[in-house]
């Protein structure tokens, strides 16, 4: 796919929504994504017109900003609405009803993958592994007897709420496990935990690019596991244990596996725009697909950004892609607005 060149975008007007409302677990995050500068910035440089269109909890005003300020597109960053990631999918739902062309996923395929429950069942049902789960419902019994086992919470991503206590290895640690967590969240996945290799896989459009493997560092006795802090917290024990490196080029069989397999989970999905697909490989060398997360970090240091750099794409070229995919993939409202204003 070509990517736009600046000529063709200048002059061109481009919103970045965002979530301004900090989340109710304020612990855990801030608002405003990491990547709303990165993006802003090679936005500008292919030469679109920028503004920050910020969800500040009025639906009417924000819809209305969007509407009538004259946007070619929506760069869409709201990994949340409202201070709720369980409401991440209203926001692209808002947009596609608005008829703007609208980077990532659309809110069918964000609704799916948020769901763990959901997601693992419409996998599972089309051949594809999936580790055993059940949902666990606060103050009710729950018949589980497949140990070691992963509890998390079944609507958030970012590895929101796990941490090396997360993982139970009996009856008594599910319930400690279970009892922490059920004091932020009324609903929660319990998983068989798969103890092997972590693969990254990352999918722009139709392209899956190269690999990366988590390399395990942890202290003796943590649970090899990317926790919260694993991923967020610079400095902290699990940061530095969790290294993330590219496939070597021994390797290819292996990068050949995991990109059929990606290539599967995206179509399961619907997938058009950019995602990540963690799989674990246990010791007889089966894939199996522990998350599916569309519109992953776009920070330039975060791992999307890190495997489209061994793509041989420049983080500015990667956010042009992503573009290009928005205007390309941009559903029959969105067409037909533009058609209205004269535009592809």
């Amino acid at each position: 796919m070509d990517s736009p060149s600046s000529a063709a975008t200048r002059g061109r007007r481009a919103a970045v929504v965002v979530d301004a409302i900090p989340p109710t677990t304020a612990h855990f995050e801030s608002a405003r994504p990491a990547s709303l500068d990165d993006v802003r910035e090679a936005l500008l440089g292919l030469g679109f017109a920028v503004v920050v269109v910020d969800f500040a909890g009025e639906p009417a005003s924000w819809l209305g900003a969007l509407l009538d300020g004259s946007f070619d597109l929506v760069f869409n960053l709201c990994e949340s609405l409202g201070g709720h990631g369980s409401e991440e999918p209203l926001a692209a739902a808002a947009l596609e009803l608005l008829g703007l062309p609208l980077t990532g996923e659309r809110a069918f395929t964000l609704g799916l993958c948020l769901r763990k429950d959901l997601v693992n069942g419409h996998l599972r049902a089309r051949g594809i592994a999936v580790p055993d789960w059940a949902v666990a419902q606060a103050g009710e019994p729950l018949a589980w007897r497949s140990y070691p086992a992963i509890v998390k919470p079944v609507a958030e991503d970012a590895s929101l709420g796990i941490d090396a206590r997360s993982v139970a290895r009996d009856p008594a640690q599910l319930r400690a496990a279970r009892k922490r967590a059920h004091g932020s969240w009324e609903r929660l996945i319990v998983q068989r935990y798969v103890e092997g290799r972590e693969f990254n896989l990352g999918v722009v459009g139709e392209d899956v690019l190269p690999h990366s493997e988590i390399e395990w560092a942890l202290p003796k006795g943590r649970p090899r596991i990317v926790s919260y802090a694993g991923k967020w917290q610079p400095g902290s024990a699990d940061y530095r244990g969790t290294p993330p490196r590219l496939l070597g080029p021994g390797e290819g069989r292996l990068a050949a596996r995991l990109s059929r397999l990606a290539r599967r989970v995206w179509a399961a999905v619907e997938g058009v725009g950019y995602g990540r697909i963690d799989v674990r490989m246990d010791g007889r060398g089966r894939l199996h697909v522990i998350d599916v997360n569309p519109n992953p970090d776009l920070s330039r240091d975060a791992g999307l950004a890190r495997q489209a750099a061994a793509a041989g794409w420049s983080y500015d070229e990667l956010i042009a892609r992503i573009v290009d995919l928005a205007v390309a993939t941009q559903g029959p409202l969105a067409r037909a607005r533009g058609a209205r204003r004269g535009k592809p």
